[in-house]
């Protein structure tokens, strides 16, 4: 079952979603952030956007915060899905 960041009902309603996804298979470890039908991947070994691309100028500036807040919760929970085949060495480490 995939993890979902907990969002404001004010996010919500505006369409943001922020997943981690139980099927990824052979994938960097990343976040998915998606707004009515666009996605974006951001890598949670770096902070960059994978492909396709974008750029957190395109991601609501509440949403950037809750990332950022929740950055080693994320990683917590790469790890409980994807550890044992593609586990985040530093959990600890806040980007």
């Amino acid at each position: 079952m995939p993890f979902s960041l907990p969002l404001t009902a004010a996010l919500r309603k505006a369409g943001w979603q922020v997943k981690i996804y139980d099927a990824e298979g052979p994938d960097p470890p990343h976040v998915s952030i998606f707004r009515r039908g666009k996605k974006w991947r951001v890598s949670l070994l770096t902070g960059e956007f994978l492909y396709p691309g974008g750029t957190w100028r395109e991601i609501d500036v509440d949403v950037r915060e809750l990332i950022r807040r929740e950055w080693v919760t994320l990683k917590i929970e790469w790890n409980k899905l994807h550890g044992k085949l593609n586990p985040i060495d530093d959990v600890e480490h806040r980007n």
